[in-house]
């Protein structure tokens, strides 16, 4: 079946006239009427009522006039895929990441990579640790920003290593230390981020002996940052959030230090797309992520 009819067809339903369809597609009225017949021989149903005011859809047009679409449409989508294929890849990037990387380490990639590549689209969802592996396993997006570990059995590549440091209000600690243990730290309350992945590790190591916890059922470390300023406790988050940390909150290292390691993951079969390797390219190329 030559869906160039059918095409045809959905614009003379759309204008409800042959004649202002033949105009409008640059066909003469005989031409297009031409069509119509083999399409409906074709199919050996009849489409069409024609009246003296135009057309009408048949009870058989009305009934096949959705599968029609569907049909063109899966055509034009498949014409924009191969097209995409010929200029070396798809156009379209999503991009997973949790708060803090969408805040301030994406920002500058994407300006610096679309200004080289301005006919791409990038879009970006900000999750949580649990909802991005969810959204990279269920293809909702095609790359996602985190730790080694967070999703199995998908390409991991090495962006750059960030470390964790202790949030405190005001002069919690005596002195001007450098760095702070985690023996300073045992008789404080704590806050904690259910979401963040060393939660428990730090909570192990510090033999939890504090006066109270406070689980925050959030990955955006700006919540946490507000409650430490107000006095409620200690959190741990990434150096990261050194960038917002009001004057009013302390953050120091660890000692022992903690470090994570930030990469891309992306699925294997995906690894050959041109757009996500030259992506690639730029995150690690840019100064925010190879310090």
């Amino acid at each position: 079946m030559d869906t160039k009819k059918l095409t045809i067809l959905l614009e003379a339903i759309k204008v409800g006239s042959l004649k202002k369809a033949a105009e409008k597609l640059n066909y003469t009225q005989s031409g297009l009427i031409y069509l119509m017949n083999s399409l409906e021989n074709e199919l050996g149903i009849h489409l069409l009522n024609r009246t003296t005011k135009g057309i009408q859809l048949t009870q058989a047009g009305v009934i096949l006039e959705p599968l029609i679409r569907q049909i063109v449409d899966s055509e034009e989508a498949l014409m924009e895929k191969i097209s995409d294929i010929q200029k070396g890849g798809t156009r379209k990037l999503r991009i997973g990441a949790y708060p803090i990387y969408a805040c301030y380490c994406l920002p500058g990639v994407i300006k610096e990579f679309l200004n080289d590549n301005p006919e791409n689209d990038i879009s970006i969802r900000v999750a949580t640790s649990t909802e991005l592996p969810k959204l990279l396993k269920d293809d909702d997006v095609d790359i996602a920003i985190g730790e080694m570990g967070l999703v199995e059995d998908v390409e991991w590549t090495y962006l750059m290593n960030h470390e964790i440091y202790a949030a405190m209000p005001g002069k919690l600690l005596d002195g001007d230390p450098e760095s702070v243990s985690f023996d300073m730290l045992k008789d404080y309350p704590l806050l904690f981020s259910t979401y963040n992945q060393i939660s428990n590790q730090i909570e192990k190591l510090l033999n939890h002996k504090n006066q109270y916890k406070i689980n925050v059922h959030s990955d955006d470390g700006s919540a946490l940052l507000k409650m430490v300023e107000e006095g409620l406790g200690i959190a741990f988050m990434s150096s990261l959030y050194l960038n917002e940390c009001p004057e009013t909150v302390t953050m120091l290292p660890l000692d022992p230090p903690i470090v994570r390691e930030l990469g891309v993951l992306v699925k294997h079969k995906n690894m050959d797309s041109p757009l996500i390797r030259n992506f690639l390219s730029y995150l690690r190329n840019m100064e925010v992520f190879s310090a």
